[in-house]
């Protein structure tokens, strides 16, 4: 823990350099707060083992800024995505200049000729999200599958396209893991490290998968819907997520987003691979599936509160996903908090 630190303040020091802000800790976490004479942001850097780095920069500046992205020998290959805004790359000593839109990923091979540069307008707020792969060190990692996948589809390509920028299809799946690393920008525990590694993993292997069926299939839009309108289905997932209780339906999603119907569905199928209805009891269960483990409600108690209105509905589709009933589940998980309990005693 204390060598990632470390690395990632190392990192953060180097971006100082440009960026004239200050950079102090944020709940044990390095961060680098931009400097008033160029805006306002700051950006987070968390260093993972073997030659993975995951970075955001949360951006507001008073004028345009390039900021040199690999000062290294290494071949590096980065994964970029704009969660907010949009901005644009150029390779040093280059003249062709990509603008990355919004929603969009960008696979980028960077190599001792090649090095990457991005350019932040000014005015204009940015939330742009790196992930860094040094090829020599990643590939000598931990054995896992996640691992040696990326790895594999990572080195078929990098010999033949060093020095390539790939712009990819606008991807939401990719913006909802981004903001799943919110919840553990602040890895200090070995746990919620592991957790954010993991993320950080599910994030390179989709980048890379896209990206791998771009080369194969050729650029073709991913959806006919609009960039604005899948920005609506990006925030009504949210809402979902947070309101499970809430008596949806598709009528009065559509009502609420003035999308139709049509447009509901295909979102929800291109975001997450489910119609609304599905998406809408999948959130449902997990609610349900978290509240009968952390709470001391009644089974019917949770099926009502979380917005189901059969309990046996409720307990069959339940038993279909956790393959046990409800009430089970509950009386293994109470069996395993008093086993917690006992040895915390």
């Amino acid at each position: 823990m204390k060598t990632r630190r470390r690395n990632a303040l190392h990192e953060l020091n180097l971006l100082n350099e440009r960026f004239k802000g200050e950079v102090s800790n944020d709940n044990g976490v390095p961060v680098l707060v931009v400097g008033s004479s160029l805006g306002s942001g700051q950006i987070n850097i968390v260093n993972l083992e073997k030659g993975l780095m995951a970075m955001e920069f949360d951006l507001s500046l008073k004028q345009d800024f390039e900021l040199p992205m690999d000062q290294t020998d290494d071949e590096t290959v980065f994964l970029f995505y704009c969660l907010k805004g949009n901005c644009l790359h150029k390779f040093s000593g280059g003249e062709i200049v990509t603008k990355l839109e919004e929603l969009q990923t960008a696979v980028v091979f960077d190599d001792d000729a090649h090095t990457s540069k991005l350019i932040f307008k000014r005015d204009a707020h940015v939330i742009f999200n790196c992930l860094k792969v040094n090829m020599r060190e990643y590939q000598k990692g931990t054995e896992d599958s996640e691992r040696e996948t990326v790895a594999s589809l990572l080195n078929s390509y990098d010999k033949k396209i060093m020095g390539h920028l790939h712009v990819g299809k606008f991807n939401l799946e990719i913006g909802e893991l981004i903001k799943k690393l919110e919840d553990a920008k602040f890895a200090n525990s070995l746990s919620s490290l592991s957790y954010f590694n993991g993320v950080c993993h599910m994030i390179l292997a989709k980048q890379i998968e896209q990206f791998q069926k771009d080369l194969e299939k050729g650029l073709k839009p991913a959806t006919t819907l609009l960039k604005a309108e899948l920005e609506m289905i990006s925030e009504l997932t949210d809402y979902i997520n947070n309101y499970p209780e809430v008596e949806h339906s598709i009528s009065s999603i559509s009502e609420k987003s003035g999308l139709s119907p049509s447009k509901l569905q295909l979102g929800f199928k291109f975001m997450h691979d489910t119609t609304l209805g599905e998406y809408i009891r999948l959130v449902r269960l997990e609610k349900a599936e978290e509240l009968i483990r952390t709470t001391d409600l009644n089974i019917s108690q949770v099926v009502y509160s979380i917005g189901f209105t059969s309990r046996s509905y409720f307990c069959k589709i339940f038993k279909k996903k956790y393959r046990c009933s409800p009430k089970a589940y509950k009386k293994n998980a109470n069996k395993i908090a008093l086993q917690n309990e006992k040895k915390a005693a």
